[in-house]
């Protein structure tokens, strides 16, 4: 069933969300990757094509290559999208936020082994 960009991504923040964290930078972004394409896959319509992602309507996830520093936050590095920056921890945590500033997503990354012991 095809849904509107707004209802995909909700679907993806509530899948995200209850996704198993990631343990580090890479994992997350494998994780925003596997969840968002998930969604995108059933629900967009339109076939996965990075080569066109400025015109054929669907969403896809940041890209290492656009990663920028998080000035104050050492080990967060931030993507820029339409009308959010996702940010992604060294430890794999997810933070989503919209440009007003609100929060739509904060993901703790994995526990470290050993950690707290």
């Amino acid at each position: 069933m095809v849904l509107a960009k707004t209802q995909r991504f909700q679907l993806f923040l509530e899948r995200l969300a209850v996704a198993p964290p990631a343990a580090d930078a890479d994992g997350a972004l494998a994780l925003l990757s596997a969840v968002l394409n998930g969604v995108e896959d059933e629900h967009a319509g339109v076939p996965h094509d990075p080569a066109n992602w400025q015109a054929d309507g669907r969403m896809y996830p940041p890209q290492a290559d656009a990663a920028r520093l998080v000035p104050g936050r050492d080990g967060w590095r931030r993507y820029r999208n339409r009308g959010h920056n996702t940010l992604v921890g060294v430890d794999g945590a997810i933070e989503i936020v919209r440009l007003d500033g609100t929060c739509l997503l904060r993901k703790p990354g994995a526990p470290s082994e050993g950690k707290g012991s």
